[in-house]
C-alpha cells in the first residue's frame, strides 16, 4: 500500500523512478540552500563551524514545517558489494533515531550505478500519519551526513517525505539543501514567494522560468 501510493505520487510528480537529483528530475521543483552561504563551513581545516550547521538545521526545519504534514516517510539504503556493514544494524539505528517501529514495508531492487556497477536499492517505508517520527534528531543527522566521521552517512540524499494526498515531496539531502516538489506550480508557489531569499542561486533561472512564466495575473 505505501509503495503503491508513494510511487503513484512520484508518477504524478514526473519522477516515477525516484531519480536523483530530485530537483533536476522533477518538472515542478524548488531547490533551497540551507547552509547559510555567508558563513564559513570550517573554522579550521578539520573543525566545522557550529553556526553553519545550526543555520542548515534551522532552515531545513523551517521549510519542513511550512510544507507539513506528510503521511509517508521513505528511506532508501544503497548497498554495493564492497560494503560489509550490517543492514539490520543500520535500520535499527535509524528506528532508534526517529523513534519509529520497524518499517511497515521493505522492498529491494537490483540496479546499477552510473559507472555500470551493481548496486542494491532497499526501500523502507513508514506510515507517519498516526506515528510521526522525531524530526529534529533526523534532520541533525542529515545535516551532518556529508561530513566524514560525523554524521549518519546512509541518510545523505536518501530521506523523502511524501504527502500522497496533496502530491508533495520534501527531500532534505544534506547540509547544503532541500528539494521540494509539487504537482503544480500553484501547489508550492507559497514557498517560492515566502522563502525566495533561500533559493539556490545556481538554479534560480530555472526556477524563475517555471514560476514566473506561469504566474497568475
Amino acid at each position: 500500500m505505501l509503495f503503491e501510493r508513494t510511487f503513484h505520487t512520484l508518477k504524478i510528480l514526473g519522477n516515477e523512478r525516484l531519480q536523483l537529483p530530485i530537483f533536476y528530475e522533477s518538472p515542478v521543483s524548488l531547490r533551497f540552500e540551507t547552509g547559510d552561504p555567508s558563513l564559513e563551513i570550517f573554522l579550521t581545516e578539520k573543525k566545522l563551524n557550529p553556526k553553519y550547521l545550526r543555520s542548515a538545521l534551522w532552515r531545513t526545519s523551517f521549510l519542513y514545517e511550512k510544507v507539513a504534514p506528510f503521511d509517508t516517510l521513505l528511506w532508501v539504503l544503497y548497498r554495493t558489494p564492497d560494503l560489509d556493514t550490517d543492514v539490520d544494524e543500520i535500520i535499527d539505528r535509524f528506528c532508534r533515531l526517529v523513534h519509529l517501529p520497524s518499517p511497515a514495508e521493505v522492498y529491494q531492487q537490483d540496479v546499477t550505478t552510473a559507472a555500470e556497477e551493481p548496486m542494491t536499492r532497499i526501500l523502507l517505508f513508514w506510515d507517519i500519519e498516526d506515528t510521526p517520527p522525531k524530526i529534529q534528531p533526523l534532520f541533525e543527522e542529515i545535516v551532518h551526513s556529508d561530513f566524514k566521521d560525523l554524521g549518519f552517512r546512509e541518510l545523505s540524499s536518501a530521506v523523502f517525505f511524501f504527502d500522497t494526498k496533496r502530491h508533495l515531496l520534501f527531500h532534505p539531502y544534506d547540509d547544503r539543501g532541500v528539494d521540494v516538489v509539487g504537482k503544480t506550480v500553484e501547489d508550492i508557489r507559497f514557498l517560492y514567494e515566502d522563502c525566495r531569499n533561500w533559493l539556490l542561486d545556481y538554479d534560480i533561472e530555472r526556477m524563475k522560468t517555471t514560476f514566473e512564466q506561469t504566474k497568475k495575473p
